[in-house]
């Protein structure tokens, strides 16, 4: 993994508690999660993975620096990069919750996920679509859509590397049906 050289962690409460309805509201379309096993990517300050376990059966948390200002109600483990410290086929659902773009390694991160979820398990990923008018990170138009070389030299803290969901779904393979429920949610925050 890439050396952290900022983070993007939203710190806000009522910004991350309105993200964890969102999130628990879509995974309770696909899962009883109530009664599920939860792995959070990716903890950030510690409120959408605190308002997931209030609503599923065990939540625990990984991040590669600590981070949280919310640490009670889940369990959580630092990480040194994409590789998980659990066995394989250990939880019932991942959430990778705008993590992706932000490794080199995008596909460690994917294979490590699919490694720990148990069969018929969900992932719920999101990350901005690299054709994306304006990047979300730092807010400039067509950002990502420039040459990474470009982009790197202009802004050397530029750590993201943005996907666009036809590459996620190649990364995924064909053994996983990849739904995206962007319009929905768009349709329905």
């Amino acid at each position: 993994m890439m050396p952290i050289r900022s983070s993007h962690a939203k710190l806000e409460e009522s910004q991350r508690l309105k993200k964890a309805d969102k999130i628990i509201s879509v995974l309770k379309k696909w899962c009883d999660l109530k009664n599920a096993e939860v792995l959070d990517i990716g903890v950030g300050s510690g409120h959408i993975t605190q308002q997931i376990a209030r609503n599923s059966l065990v939540t625990v948390g990984v991040n590669l620096q600590d981070e949280r200002v919310v640490k009670d109600g889940y369990l959580f483990r630092l990480v040194k990069d994409e590789t998980l410290p659990f066995d394989s086929e250990n939880f019932d659902v991942v959430i990778s919750n705008h993590v992706i773009e932000h490794t080199a390694f995008q596909q460690k991160h994917l294979d490590e996920v699919l490694r720990v979820l148990k069969p018929g398990g969900i992932l719920y990923l999101t990350t901005p679509n690299k054709y994306a008018f304006i990047e979300p990170h730092f807010n400039i138009p067509f950002l990502s859509w420039w040459p990474r070389k470009l982009v790197s030299t202009l802004m050397p803290k530029w750590d993201i590397y943005p996907l666009t969901r036809g590459a996620i779904n190649k990364m995924a393979g064909e053994n996983y049906e990849c739904i995206d429920f962007s319009l929905d949610v768009i349709k329905h925050p």
